[in-house]
Protein backbone atom coordinates (compact mmCIF):
# COMPACT_ATOMS: atom_id res chain seq x y z
CA UNK A 1 0.00 0.00 0.00
CA UNK A 2 1.19 3.51 -0.79
CA UNK A 3 0.06 7.02 0.12
CA UNK A 4 -0.79 9.67 -2.47
CA UNK A 5 -0.67 13.16 -0.98
CA UNK A 6 -1.85 16.28 -2.79
CA UNK A 7 0.31 19.23 -1.72
CA UNK A 8 0.55 21.43 -4.81
CA UNK A 9 -1.62 24.38 -3.85
CA UNK A 10 -0.64 27.68 -2.31
CA UNK A 11 -3.40 27.75 0.30
CA UNK A 12 -4.82 31.13 -0.63
CA UNK A 13 -7.53 31.04 2.04
CA UNK A 14 -4.96 30.56 4.78
CA UNK A 15 -1.99 32.52 3.54
CA UNK A 16 -1.04 35.92 4.81
CA UNK A 17 2.20 37.82 4.26
CA UNK A 18 3.94 35.93 7.06
CA UNK A 19 3.02 32.48 5.74
CA UNK A 20 3.25 33.10 2.00
CA UNK A 21 6.88 31.93 1.94
CA UNK A 22 5.96 28.28 2.68
CA UNK A 23 3.46 25.73 1.34
CA UNK A 24 0.45 25.22 3.58
CA UNK A 25 1.45 21.62 4.38
CA UNK A 26 4.59 22.99 6.06
CA UNK A 27 2.55 24.97 8.60
CA UNK A 28 3.86 24.26 12.08
CA UNK A 29 1.37 22.83 14.57
CA UNK A 30 3.01 23.11 17.98
CA UNK A 31 6.37 21.79 16.87
CA UNK A 32 5.58 19.59 13.88
CA UNK A 33 4.45 20.43 10.36
CA UNK A 34 1.25 19.00 8.92
CA UNK A 35 3.28 17.17 6.27
CA UNK A 36 5.70 15.62 8.74
CA UNK A 37 2.76 14.59 10.92
CA UNK A 38 1.09 12.80 8.00
CA UNK A 39 4.30 11.10 6.87
CA UNK A 40 5.21 9.88 10.36
CA UNK A 41 1.74 8.45 10.89
CA UNK A 42 1.93 6.62 7.57
CA UNK A 43 5.29 5.11 8.49
CA UNK A 44 3.93 3.95 11.85
CA UNK A 45 1.10 2.19 9.98
CA UNK A 46 3.42 0.33 7.63
CA UNK A 47 3.06 2.64 4.63
CA UNK A 48 6.54 2.96 3.14
CA UNK A 49 5.87 4.26 -0.40
CA UNK A 50 4.69 7.76 -1.24
CA UNK A 51 3.62 9.85 -4.21
CA UNK A 52 3.43 13.55 -3.42
CA UNK A 53 2.08 16.14 -5.85
CA UNK A 54 3.98 19.41 -5.52
CA UNK A 55 3.62 22.82 -7.11
CA UNK A 56 3.90 25.98 -5.04
CA UNK A 57 7.42 26.35 -3.58
CA UNK A 58 8.14 22.80 -4.74
CA UNK A 59 11.87 22.85 -3.95
CA UNK A 60 11.19 23.91 -0.37
CA UNK A 61 8.54 21.24 0.12
CA UNK A 62 10.66 18.48 -1.43
CA UNK A 63 13.52 19.34 0.92
CA UNK A 64 11.07 19.30 3.84
CA UNK A 65 9.68 15.87 2.90
CA UNK A 66 13.17 14.40 2.59
CA UNK A 67 13.83 15.29 6.21
CA UNK A 68 11.54 12.34 7.01
CA UNK A 69 11.64 10.05 3.97
CA UNK A 70 14.49 8.52 2.00
CA UNK A 71 14.63 9.44 -1.67
CA UNK A 72 13.81 5.88 -2.72
CA UNK A 73 10.58 5.98 -0.72
CA UNK A 74 8.97 8.90 -2.51
CA UNK A 75 8.17 10.03 -6.03
CA UNK A 76 7.40 13.71 -6.51
CA UNK A 77 4.93 14.65 -9.24
CA UNK A 78 4.85 18.29 -10.28
CA UNK A 79 1.64 20.10 -11.13
CA UNK A 80 3.11 23.02 -13.10
CA UNK A 81 -0.29 24.71 -13.36
CA UNK A 82 -1.17 24.37 -9.67
CA UNK A 83 -2.39 27.98 -9.60
CA UNK A 84 -4.92 27.33 -12.38
CA UNK A 85 -6.14 23.86 -11.35
CA UNK A 86 -7.46 22.01 -8.32
CA UNK A 87 -7.25 18.60 -6.68
CA UNK A 88 -8.90 16.77 -9.58
CA UNK A 89 -6.07 17.73 -11.91
CA UNK A 90 -3.37 17.04 -9.31
CA UNK A 91 -4.71 13.54 -8.67
CA UNK A 92 -5.06 12.94 -12.41
CA UNK A 93 -1.30 13.51 -12.71
CA UNK A 94 -0.72 10.46 -10.49
CA UNK A 95 -2.68 7.98 -12.64
CA UNK A 96 0.40 5.93 -13.54
CA UNK A 97 1.00 5.23 -9.85
CA UNK A 98 -2.50 3.85 -9.23
CA UNK A 99 -1.61 0.17 -9.51
CA UNK A 100 -2.26 -0.95 -5.92
CA UNK A 101 -4.33 0.02 -2.90
CA UNK A 102 -3.50 3.53 -1.72
CA UNK A 103 -4.35 5.98 1.02
CA UNK A 104 -5.35 9.42 -0.23
CA UNK A 105 -4.57 12.58 1.73
CA UNK A 106 -5.26 16.23 1.29
CA UNK A 107 -2.00 17.69 2.60
CA UNK A 108 -3.73 20.09 4.98
CA UNK A 109 -5.49 17.55 7.24
CA UNK A 110 -4.54 17.10 10.89
CA UNK A 111 -6.09 13.96 12.36
CA UNK A 112 -5.99 11.58 15.30
CA UNK A 113 -3.66 8.63 14.50
CA UNK A 114 -6.46 6.12 15.06
CA UNK A 115 -8.27 7.59 12.03
CA UNK A 116 -5.53 6.41 9.70
CA UNK A 117 -5.33 3.08 11.51
CA UNK A 118 -9.06 2.55 10.91
CA UNK A 119 -8.55 3.08 7.17
CA UNK A 120 -5.44 0.92 6.86
CA UNK A 121 -6.99 -1.95 8.82
CA UNK A 122 -10.46 -1.53 7.34
CA UNK A 123 -12.20 -3.99 5.08
CA UNK A 124 -11.05 -4.64 1.53
CA UNK A 125 -13.21 -1.90 0.03
CA UNK A 126 -12.70 1.70 -0.98
CA UNK A 127 -13.38 3.73 2.16
CA UNK A 128 -14.00 7.44 2.66
CA UNK A 129 -13.51 8.87 6.13
CA UNK A 130 -16.59 10.80 7.21
CA UNK A 131 -17.15 13.05 10.19
CA UNK A 132 -20.81 12.97 11.15
CA UNK A 133 -21.83 16.51 12.07
CA UNK A 134 -24.02 19.44 11.00
CA UNK A 135 -22.54 20.96 7.85
CA UNK A 136 -22.61 24.24 5.97
CA UNK A 137 -22.05 25.40 2.41
CA UNK A 138 -18.25 25.16 2.46
CA UNK A 139 -17.81 21.50 3.47
CA UNK A 140 -17.59 18.57 1.06
CA UNK A 141 -20.82 16.87 2.09
CA UNK A 142 -22.08 13.31 1.69
CA UNK A 143 -25.35 11.48 1.31
CA UNK A 144 -25.07 7.95 2.69
CA UNK A 145 -27.42 4.97 2.57
CA UNK A 146 -26.55 1.87 4.59
CA UNK A 147 -22.95 3.10 4.84
CA UNK A 148 -22.66 3.44 1.04
CA UNK A 149 -21.73 6.83 -0.44
CA UNK A 150 -24.49 7.98 -2.78
CA UNK A 151 -23.38 11.58 -3.36
CA UNK A 152 -20.28 13.56 -2.44
CA UNK A 153 -19.71 17.22 -3.33
CA UNK A 154 -20.11 20.69 -1.88
CA UNK A 155 -23.53 21.19 -3.45
CA UNK A 156 -25.18 18.28 -1.60
CA UNK A 157 -28.45 19.37 0.03
CA UNK A 158 -27.53 20.29 3.60
CA UNK A 159 -30.76 18.76 4.88
CA UNK A 160 -29.82 15.39 3.37
CA UNK A 161 -26.12 15.44 4.25
CA UNK A 162 -24.86 13.04 6.90
CA UNK A 163 -21.62 14.91 7.46
CA UNK A 164 -18.31 15.93 5.91
CA UNK A 165 -15.64 14.02 3.99
CA UNK A 166 -12.47 14.98 5.85
CA UNK A 167 -9.99 14.54 2.99
CA UNK A 168 -8.60 11.09 3.83
CA UNK A 169 -9.63 7.90 2.03
CA UNK A 170 -8.53 4.44 0.91
CA UNK A 171 -8.98 3.31 -2.68
CA UNK A 172 -8.54 -0.39 -3.43
CA UNK A 173 -7.11 -1.97 -6.54
CA UNK A 174 -10.35 -3.39 -7.93
CA UNK A 175 -11.92 0.09 -8.01
CA UNK A 176 -8.99 1.87 -9.65
CA UNK A 177 -9.94 1.32 -13.34
CA UNK A 178 -13.25 3.07 -12.69
CA UNK A 179 -11.56 5.81 -10.67
CA UNK A 180 -9.00 6.45 -13.40
CA UNK A 181 -11.76 6.68 -16.01
CA UNK A 182 -13.61 9.24 -13.90
CA UNK A 183 -10.49 11.37 -13.35
CA UNK A 184 -9.70 11.31 -17.07
CA UNK A 185 -13.30 12.21 -17.91
CA UNK A 186 -13.09 15.20 -15.60
CA UNK A 187 -9.85 16.53 -17.08
CA UNK A 188 -10.97 15.95 -20.66
CA UNK A 189 -14.24 17.77 -19.94
CA UNK A 190 -12.71 20.96 -18.58
CA UNK A 191 -13.03 20.10 -14.88
CA UNK A 192 -9.34 20.51 -14.01
CA UNK A 193 -10.21 23.39 -11.70
CA UNK A 194 -12.70 21.22 -9.83
CA UNK A 195 -12.20 19.18 -6.66
CA UNK A 196 -11.27 15.52 -6.98
CA UNK A 197 -14.62 14.66 -5.38
CA UNK A 198 -16.10 15.38 -8.83
CA UNK A 199 -14.55 12.09 -9.96
CA UNK A 200 -15.43 10.29 -6.71
CA UNK A 201 -19.08 11.31 -7.06
CA UNK A 202 -19.11 9.94 -10.60
CA UNK A 203 -17.39 6.76 -9.46
CA UNK A 204 -20.01 6.27 -6.74
CA UNK A 205 -22.61 5.66 -9.45
CA UNK A 206 -20.59 2.67 -10.72
CA UNK A 207 -18.81 1.24 -7.67
CA UNK A 208 -19.68 0.73 -4.00
CA UNK A 209 -17.78 3.31 -1.99
CA UNK A 210 -18.20 2.75 1.72
CA UNK A 211 -18.27 5.30 4.49
CA UNK A 212 -16.10 4.83 7.57
CA UNK A 213 -16.56 7.21 10.46
CA UNK A 214 -14.30 9.24 12.72
CA UNK A 215 -16.48 8.28 15.71
CA UNK A 216 -15.58 11.46 17.52
CA UNK A 217 -11.83 11.24 16.96
CA UNK A 218 -10.47 14.76 16.35
CA UNK A 219 -9.61 15.91 12.84
CA UNK A 220 -9.56 19.17 10.92
CA UNK A 221 -8.87 20.33 7.38
CA UNK A 222 -6.91 23.55 7.71
CA UNK A 223 -8.29 26.01 5.17
CA UNK A 224 -8.64 29.26 7.13
CA UNK A 225 -6.71 31.05 9.91
CA UNK A 226 -9.39 30.03 12.40
CA UNK A 227 -8.80 26.36 11.46
CA UNK A 228 -5.09 26.74 12.15
CA UNK A 229 -5.84 28.39 15.50
CA UNK A 230 -8.23 25.56 16.45
CA UNK A 231 -5.68 22.92 15.43
CA UNK A 232 -3.03 24.49 17.65
CA UNK A 233 -5.17 25.35 20.66
CA UNK A 234 -7.72 22.51 20.76
CA UNK A 235 -7.06 19.48 18.58
CA UNK A 236 -3.34 19.07 19.09
CA UNK A 237 -3.65 18.35 22.81
CA UNK A 238 -5.91 15.39 21.97
CA UNK A 239 -3.36 13.76 19.66
CA UNK A 240 0.00 14.81 21.12
CA UNK A 241 0.35 11.64 23.22
CA UNK A 242 0.36 9.58 20.03
CA UNK A 243 3.19 11.40 18.24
Amino acid sequence: MKAIILAAGKGMRLNNDERSAIPKSMENINGISIMHYQLNNCLKNGIKKFVIVVGYKKELLIEHVLEVLKEEQVYFVENPIYDKTNTLHSLYLTLRFMCEDFIYFNADVLFHPFILRKLVNGEDSSLLMIEKKPVGDEEVKVIIENDIIKEIHKQVDIKKAVGEFIGIAKFVKQDLPSFKDCLEFGVYNNQSNNYFEYAVNMMAQDRQLKAIYTDGLPCIEIDYPEDLKKAKEELFKDIVDFL
